[in-house]
């Protein structure tokens, strides 16, 4: 039954085995092929070959591949770091996590709509400028940032703790299908999956790794953020904060880490000098140019975000009702059709440009 099955497939097999770890897989995968590694460690052979069809099925019918460092699409910034994952799982376009620099923006899930509209203008203009979103697809700073992205220009890559087949959390099940239609999604974790507390660091390191930078949006002292910070600040790369009021406990994080050398970030700009970028045209700068203003909104949610626009400006909490958008989706919507010019922010309020 196994004879038909492809190396990755018994890879598969091999990390979703309780009793190897990703040293210890790296450590066969260097001595053994994948199926040599699985027949020396099957302890049951026809209801373990069973299962393991069964689940290399499971993977095929809910589109995800399976990458390893041998393969051209295994991500580039890994092959050289001695703890990434000798399996990884990937949804979407494979092609796209080494086509262009990326940038991670990450923070808290509880923001304040400053973030989450600072997050969402960030990840529509960084995208704009050619530069791929990475995230981690929570609640908050995560979604927004890929609200901002998805559709704006380079494809945006999430990062997630667990696996592929079953959206975590479910409320972004949307922000999934189009963050992998536009890019890809990938974890270390097999399908079927679930996302555990613990799995959520290990994530982090993964999503710093994939990352060419760091940039937080808003955090808390103790928050998740800081282990993505570690994580690139380990391997030597920057990390820029977005400065927040001192009256807000959702910058502490952000302003801590200002204060102990994190770069500036209070535009794109700011992240592509980081990057090396200087040469690239601040996307803010194209957002209003005239001739953008002859163009027609994408179709989706730019489409509904456009048709409650008027020439008299509108309340975001207002754009909200009309359009029944949460309000990340609703920012992220604002920045697209800000940078072709078919809106324009006056003061929070928000009109047709």
């Amino acid at each position: 039954m196994t004879a038909e099955l492809p190396d990755e497939a018994y890879a598969v097999g091999l990390a979703m085995s309780p009793k190897i770890g990703p040293a210890a897989l790296r450590g066969l995968f260097e001595e053994y092929t994948p199926r040599e590694a699985w027949e020396r460690t099957a302890a049951d052979g026809p209801r373990t070959a069973a299962v393991l069809a069964e689940c290399w099925r499971h993977l095929r019918d809910h589109g995800i591949t399976v990458l390893m460092p041998n393969h051209a699409s295994y991500p580039q910034r890994l092959v050289d770091d001695p703890t990434a994952p000798p399996v990884l799982f990937c949804k979407g376009s494979p092609g796209v996590l080494n086509s262009v620099p990326t940038v991670a923006l990450v923070g808290t899930r509880a923001p304040t709509r400053y973030g989450v509209g600072v997050a969402a203008q960030l990840g529509a203009d960084l995208s704009a400028a050619g530069v791929s979103i990475v995230s981690g697809l929570a609640l908050g700073i995560d979604g927004a940032a890929h609200e901002g992205a998805c559709g704006a220009g380079a494809p945006p890559i999430g990062v997630v703790a667990g696996g592929l087949d079953d959206p975590y959390p479910r409320r972004h099940a949307r922000l999934w299908s189009r963050v992998s239609g536009h890019g890809a999604i990938i974890s270390e974790s097999p399908a079927r999956t679930p996302t555990e507390r613990w799995r959520l660091p290990v994530r982090n390191r993964l999503l710093a790794a994939m990352s060419d930078a760091v940039v937080v949006v808003e955090s808390r002292h103790s928050g998740g953020s800081r282990h993505t910070v570690e994580a690139a600040l380990a391997t030597g790369k920057p990390v820029g904060a977005v400065p927040g009021s001192i009256r807000s406990v959702a910058s502490e994080g952000t302003n801590a880490l200002l204060a102990d050398g994190a770069f500036v970030v209070s535009s794109a700009g700011d992240v592509l000098v980081a990057l090396g970028l200087r040469g690239i045209d601040p996307p803010i700068a194209r957002r209003r140019s005239p001739s953008a203003a002859v163009a027609k909104p994408a179709p989706g949610e730019e489409t509904r975000v456009y048709d409650a626009l008027t020439a008299d400006p509108t309340s975001l909490d207002e754009l909200v009702r009309l359009t029944h958008l949460d309000f990340p989706a609703l920012c992220g919507a604002l920045e697209r059709l800000a940078r072709d010019g078919l809106a324009r922010d006056v003061g929070g309020w928000w009109e047709r440009a």
